[in-house]
């Protein structure tokens, strides 16, 4: 199993997590391919090497077009899934987390952080071992504190669920895959804050189309079970928590 983590946010109001889980090599390596080719196809390149797409550089057709044509080829690949949570970010409780006002800030976002992750994690993987978890090394969680809370959570044991936590730059076309993680996890930013870019805003809805979700927004989704949620939305769904 290979999952990628990547995460959204408004700034002081709310955090995203979005989690990309791959479950075999061979699906892997198609989706990979797939990707590649639909990029060469929309000559989506710089110099000859496939360029990145994110859901924050939507700003053209031809962008576009190509995370419509990434969620389509996660869509159509069996296994492939993709999981979100979404929690509060509340600094009345914030500081009062642990109770010691002499916790810096920084430390207390990483647990919360790491709390969110981990619980967005495990409930998607049960009794997995050995598998792989990368990030894009510039979320903002990265660092030595997030790192060994993460590791020690979820790396550690003769049996641990991830043999190996990295970071990876998504920018490469080696990685390129988190880039389809970004863009789902960006559909959900956009349903709850909309933008004035309307290609974002068509992107947002033909996420909804293409996975056949009626909404991204909490009224939707909050109130129902995991079990639920995956059952009547298998490919694609998310959890609204408070503040772990």
């Amino acid at each position: 199993m290979l999952v990628y983590l990547d995460e959204s946010y408004r700034a002081k109001d709310r955090l995203f997590i979005g989690a990309l889980f791959l479950p075999t090599k061979a699906k892997r390596r198609l989706l990979h391919q797939q990707f590649l080719d639909l990029k060469t196809k929309e000559n989506f390149l710089d110099n000859g090497s496939p360029k990145e797409i994110k859901y924050a550089k939507i700003t053209t057709s031809k962008s576009l077009r190509v995370a419509k044509g990434a969620v389509s080829l996660f869509s159509n690949l069996d296994n492939a899934f993709f999981r979100a949570c979404t929690i509060p970010y509340d600094p009345v409780k914030m500081t009062k987390l642990g109770g010691n006002k002499n916790v810096p800030m920084k430390i207390k976002e990483a647990i919360i952080y790491t709390r969110a992750t981990v619980q967005l994690l495990k409930s998607n993987l049960d009794q997995t071992t050995n598998a792989v978890l990368l990030m894009d090394e510039l979320t903002r969680a990265s660092g030595d504190k997030f790192d060994a809370l993460i590791k020690g959570k979820l790396g550690n044991g003769d049996k641990p669920i991830f043999r190996h936590i990295g970071y990876i730059n998504s920018a490469s076309p080696r990685n390129h895959l988190v880039q389809i993680c970004d863009l789902l996890l960006g559909a959900i930013l956009n349903e709850n804050y909309p933008t004035k870019n309307k290609l974002k805003n068509r992107f947002r809805e033909f996420v909804k189309l293409e996975l056949k979700l009626p909404t991204l927004k909490e009224n939707y989704w909050k109130n129902k079970l995991k079990k639920t949620a995956d059952k009547q939305h298998p490919k694609y769904n998310i959890r609204f928590w408070k503040t772990p």
